[in-house]
């Protein structure tokens, strides 16, 4: 009776994906205490703050809680602008021109304030 090799299971992943080189590093008290901030801050493991460090030379935040928030009311406003394109294709640009000045504007500062907070 012949054995076939295993073929199943997630494919090998190629050089430069793999994460194969480990680094050892030494910090004084004030670096160890940012990194930690940094950490707690970022709500991610400490591997992934300093990959994120290295690649774009800041960290990105989770999303908060007021952040989901802030996207759930940009998902509305979003509809509601959807809904005012129809409307405008139905019955005509001029009467919506206001109302959708006003959700544009709203909706481009959500993603602005977004953006900067993280």
């Amino acid at each position: 009776m012949k054995h076939s090799k295993h073929t199943g299971g997630r494919p090998p992943l190629g050089k430069a994906r793999k994460q194969e080189y480990r680094i050892t590093l030494r910090l004084d008290t004030e670096h160890k205490l940012r990194l930690q901030a940094l950490v707690r801050a970022a709500g991610r493991p400490r591997t992934e703050v300093l990959r994120q460090l290295i690649a774009a030379g800041r960290v990105r935040e989770r999303l908060r809680r007021e952040h989901l928030d802030f996207m759930s009311q940009l998902k509305g406003m979003a509809r509601n602008l959807n809904q005012l394109t129809r409307l405008a294709h139905a019955k005509g640009f001029t009467g919506i021109v206001s109302r959708h000045t006003v959700i544009v504007a709203s909706i481009e500062g959500l993603l602005r304030y977004l953006r900067d907070d993280r």
